[in-house]
């Protein structure tokens, strides 16, 4: 297969979702409380090393998706706690580009940081799962199909592998929701090799139990795989693209 098939185009990652991934973070994992107050954009700035448009750019967000609330005078306070994530994400659902931009966006900022956990918890019957998965991926693959199933499966149980149940239920909520559009991210065959590719390199990751390794490439598989449905600038103050 010729080189120029297999390329696609570099999609870098803003700064405000990286802040979004670690608060909400925080929140899934309860380090972060509903009525808990935010530091000052001036200290999230300095924490982070980014500016303040940054910050708010991230604050925007985590208000759009109803996990904070910015109040007059008093500062931002987190207002949704894990058990209360998966009301708030399927509220948002809906056909529209934007309620898919959002959807793609969550995913984004969840499967990294299940991709953490899994590498520094998965145990070795749970990787040997996920390597006899990745061949029948391969197998589907080579015989001309989208082998989305096998594709669902790897993700599931990876979050499995987490050891969180309310992050797999999440993430199954989401995948279900998106399942249409991850169809269309791999109607070409080369997309179907390279998503497959993608997710050897993530196991790569997990037996090596390299956590920061399985973040960036589950990211990066994410925003190659997936970034082609929601190209475009999308405003988390207005919804709009």
């Amino acid at each position: 297969m010729a080189i120029e098939t297999r390329l696609k185009t570099v999609r870098k990652v803003r700064v405000y979702e990286e802040i979004v991934s670690q608060i909400t973070s925080l929140i899934l994992n309860g380090e972060l409380k509903m009525g808990d107050k935010l530091p000052s954009e001036r200290e999230l700035g300095e924490r982070f090393g980014v500016g303040r448009n940054s910050v708010r750019e991230a604050t925007r967000a985590l208000e759009s998706a109803n996990l904070v609330e910015t109040r007059q005078g008093e500062g931002t306070f987190i207002v949704a706690g894990p058990d209360s994530l998966v009301p708030v994400l399927s509220a948002s659902i809906s056909g529209d580009e934007s309620g898919i931009h959002l959807l793609f966006e969550a995913r984004r900022v969840l499967e990294p940081q299940i991709a953490a956990l899994a590498a520094k918890r998965a145990t070795p019957e749970e990787l040997e799962e996920l390597g006899r998965i990745l061949e029948s991926q391969r197998i589907e693959v080579d015989a001309g199909r989208n082998g989305i199933e096998e594709d669902t499966l790897f993700h599931l149980t990876l979050a499995k592998a987490a050891k969180n149940e309310f992050l797999l239920k999440l993430l199954r909520t989401l995948l279900e929701s998106l399942r249409e559009r991850r169809e269309e991210s791999i109607r070409e065959q080369s997309d179907r090799i390279r998503s497959h590719e993608t997710h050897l390199v993530i196991l790569g990751a997990l037996r090596a139990k390299n956590e920061g390794g399985a973040t960036a490439s589950m990211l990066s598989h994410l925003i190659e795989i997936e970034g082609g449905e929601t190209d475009g600038d999308f405003s988390p103050e207005t919804g709009a693209e």
